[in-house]
């Protein structure tokens, strides 16, 4: 549910707040291998206990906010607000405070910038109210929030924006080593912190009549460090280099082409080093190398589409057809190990998706 009002009874300055949250009834009942979290290495199948969990649970996560709009100056927007959320599973509230701004230095130049906190609820196996299983009194996890940039007009066609940003993280929901060799110890604890910080363009080709565009770069490093007496290590989705393009061109008579082609750094992986012979499993168990040490190679991929709509007096309605992975790239998603661990093979995507599909509007 959301409700939002906005007032607007003062020259150059707006008052918007409102509520926004969910409830939710869940059943639980699963017999699964233990999740590993983040950073761990999975074990094989044979050696990993399972959880038995049957649970009904209900959600709450009632929210507030405020925001104010105030236009001190000509061009100049300040953008202060605050958030207020409850999560019912950990009893636990959050006030976030947060700030923006905007400044139009002259027409089609722009300078932005924000500050502030913004926090999350851990995960539902991680805060379940069960022995061994999770901490009903963990913390979200937060994080405060840089960003600076601009935003340029390049002539009557393209725009530019451009925007650094910075993250940093505390109260990351991490495994309790302790629970190893205790088992009164709480699996998890709010002791991980990182940082994640890199830099975005975006050059956009304005929407016109037959055309529409962008071209997309980020660099950015996302790094953890999951107790205090350990090094940091790449996050598991940290992906230093992303390049995104996308076109589509209206060829007339309803019918329209277009296409994306994805250039991305391969996720992080965690090398396995070699393996010993568990006796109690009957099976290889293998040792890793550091967290997170090794990368995938470059993920790169082709996707085309076409559209063909028709307009209605009340509704419209697309048929389309899209090809991902045109020229059947072979990307890495992980590797394959044989019984011992001594030897493996690359573990590959589908090498071409089509995709044809319609939807309607009303």
């Amino acid at each position: 549910y959301r409700a939002t009002w906005s007032i607007e009874t003062i020259p150059d300055f707006a008052l918007r707040f409102g509520v926004d949250g969910s409830s939710s009834d869940l059943s639980i009942s699963l017999n699964l291998p233990q999740r590993p979290t983040e950073g761990e290495n999975p074990p094989p199948l044979g050696t990993v206990e399972f959880d038995d969990l049957t649970q009904e649970i209900w959600l709450h996560s009632p929210g507030v906010f405020l925001e104010t709009v105030w236009s001190p100056v000509e061009g100049l927007e300040l953008i202060p607000g605050v958030r207020g959320d409850y999560y019912s599973e950990i009893r636990e509230y959050t006030v976030d405070p947060r700030f923006r701004f905007r400044y139009g230095l002259r027409p089609g130049s722009l300078i932005k910038g924000g500050v502030g906190y913004y926090q999350q609820r851990p995960g539902f196996d991680q805060s379940a109210d069960d022995e061994n299983r999770g901490n009903p009194d963990l913390l979200p996890f937060r994080s405060m929030q840089y960003s600076l940039g601009a935003e340029q007009q390049l002539g009557e066609l393209l725009d530019l924006d451009i925007t650094g940003f910075y993250k940093n993280l505390d109260r990351v929901v991490v495994r309790n080593t302790a629970s190893y060799l205790d088992e009164d110890a709480l699996p998890y604890i709010n002791e991980g912190v990182g940082r994640i910080y890199g830099v975005e363009v975006l050059l956009k080709l304005r929407t016109a009549a037959d055309y529409f565009g962008w071209i997309a770069y980020t660099y950015q490093r996302s790094l953890r460090t999951d107790h205090p007496d350990e090094d940091e290590r790449p996050f598991k989705f940290d992906q230093p280099h992303i390049l995104t393009t996308l076109g589509t061109y209206r060829i007339g008579g309803g019918y329209s082409a277009g296409f994306r082609f994805r250039l991305v750094s391969g996720n992080p992986d965690t090398p396995v080093i070699g393996s010993v012979y568990d006796t109690a499993s009957n099976a290889f168990v293998p040792t890793y190398g550091d967290t997170n040490s090794s990368r995938l190679p470059l993920f790169h991929q082709l996707d085309l589409r076409v559209d063909r709509l028709w307009t209605y007096d009340t509704w419209r309605l697309t048929v389309y057809l899209d090809v991902q992975n045109v020229y059947l790239s072979a990307n890495q998603e992980g590797w394959r190990y044989n019984y011992d661990f001594s030897d493996r093979t690359a573990l590959t995507g589908i090498p071409i998706f089509p995709i044809i599909g319609a939807k309607g509007e009303w």
